[in-house]
């Protein structure tokens, strides 16, 4: 049997039509793009047009995209970029504590050599603190960075308030866009970040590439961090043809139904708490819904741990957050930056939800989750109940909050009755050495 697949956040199938449109450059057309012979200038102009599509998907124009091996290279080249090799304090970078590893650990690699590093405070929606980010902001602010929706919750965050306050503070906005691009509407020329990354695999394209947009304007203060045969300024190495035209074809396919899909997702997250809610009294959403991309689910399951459930299921593929973390035995860095303890965090998992999967499919996966969750609950309460206690967090069937309902088309689409959501208030830090 197939499985259910509702981790669509670690990655996603490759469309058909864009194995289609790589198929030719790994077979016929398999000139390098840097030659100058017929072969070489047919793969040069299929390496174009895909940067034309990618410029299109996010409002930029083709000459300000940098191709690469996918997100964490492009993380790599924006934050290391704008550092020289003996900077250090009071040169400092400013770092979002719910991004996503390629841009925490360069933050500490930073510190490691000297540089000041300082974290942002978020809210329990996720959502950066604008206020506490402006004072941490100075002359010696060279880059801050934050994704653009949050891989494990969904959260959106203000780009262009945040671009506003780093550009009069004289620093750059780098914004990690792998789980935005596609979900949402880009327009890198009204949000005005500096740089911006991506990356195929997540909007049904190839593994092995992605893109760094580079705002023309600063491309003067950005260093390449490896060097080569200087296919680009920022980016050495043989353009892989196939791969970069895959890129564009999934960019392409993304410009013109993520409107579409925004809908369809709406509806399979209303179907998806339904059930959730309905099978498992005491479940908590975490996060906001106000202000995230419907396609991330983000809940806690009292008496469950995350990790034993998934690993439990067979016919059911979801993660408990971010897959670069799925190895670690700690609780879930972005569910405690937003004030969840320990216990909640590992305790919660996440569902991803793929537009173009039906809702038989999304039912039974989600029943198949909730009968399995329920049964390692019972094994919980069980064990509570021979020590003589009642097990926290577990709540008689029917108290539950409400179901959600979608309300409309954009990020505020779902209205909770009777639901909070879950975390409350982190303390700030002001400076953080290792990140």
């Amino acid at each position: 049997m197939k499985p259910i697949y509702l981790d669509g956040c670690a990655t996603t199938r490759v469309d058909d039509e864009v194995l289609e449109a790589m198929m030719p450059y790994l077979r016929d057309e398999y000139g390098n793009p840097s030659s100058p012979h017929a072969m070489g200038k047919r793969a040069r102009r299929a390496v174009d047009a895909a940067a034309e599509s990618v410029a299109r998907l996010i409002g930029a124009g083709p000459g300000e995209i940098v191709f690469t091996s996918g997100a964490t290279e492009s993380n790599n080249i924006a934050l290391l970029g704008v550092f020289a090799h003996g900077d250090t304090a009071p040169v400092n970078g400013v770092f979002c504590p719910t991004d996503h590893k390629s841009s925490l650990a360069v933050g500490q690699a930073l510190a490691a050599r000297g540089v000041g590093t300082r974290t942002m405070r978020v809210r329990p929606s996720g959502q950066v603190d604008l206020g506490h980010l402006a004072g941490l902001l100075d002359l010696n602010t060279r880059v801050a960075t934050a994704a653009w929706v949050n891989s494990e919750i969904g959260a959106v965050q203000p780009v262009r308030a945040m671009a506003a306050l780093c550009h009069e503070a004289g620093a750059l906005l780098h914004v990690d866009g792998a789980q935005a691009a596609g979900r949402i509407p880009i327009d890198v020329r009204d949000t005005e970040p500096d740089t911006l990354s991506l990356s195929a695999h997540k909007i049904h394209g190839p593994k092995g590439v992605g893109a760094l947009y580079v705002r023309p304007e600063i491309r003067h203060r950005l260093r390449p961090i490896m060097y080569g045969g200087g296919q680009h300024a920022l980016r050495s190495g043989t353009v892989p043809t196939h791969l970069v035209v895959g890129l564009g074809k999934a960019c392409e396919l993304a410009a013109g139904r993520w409107d579409a899909e925004w809908r369809r997702v709406l509806e399979l997250r209303a179907v998806a708490l339904d059930v959730l809610t309905a099978g498992f009294p005491g479940l908590r959403v975490n996060g906001d819904p106000d202000v995230s991309v419907p396609h991330v689910l983000n809940v806690v399951l009292p008496g469950v741990r995350g990790e034993s459930l998934v690993s439990s299921l067979r016919s059911v593929a979801l993660s408990t957050g971010s897959a670069c973390n799925s190895g670690s035995q700690e609780p879930s860095y972005v569910l405690t930056a937003i004030g969840l303890s320990p216990e909640d965090a590992n305790s919660s998992v996440r569902l991803c939800l793929d537009p173009r999967m039906s809702f038989e499919d999304l039912t039974l996966g989600v029943e198949t989750v909730v009968e399995r969750a329920r049964a390692l609950a019972g094994v919980a309460l069980d064990r509570v109940t021979l020590a003589g206690s009642e097990p926290a967090g577990l709540r008689p069937a029917g108290s539950g909050p409400a179901a959600f309902t979608p309300a409309g088309s954009g990020p505020a689409a779902f209205t909770p009755a009777g639901f909070t959501p879950v975390g409350g208030e982190p303390a700030g830090v002001e400076e953080v050495t290792p990140l």
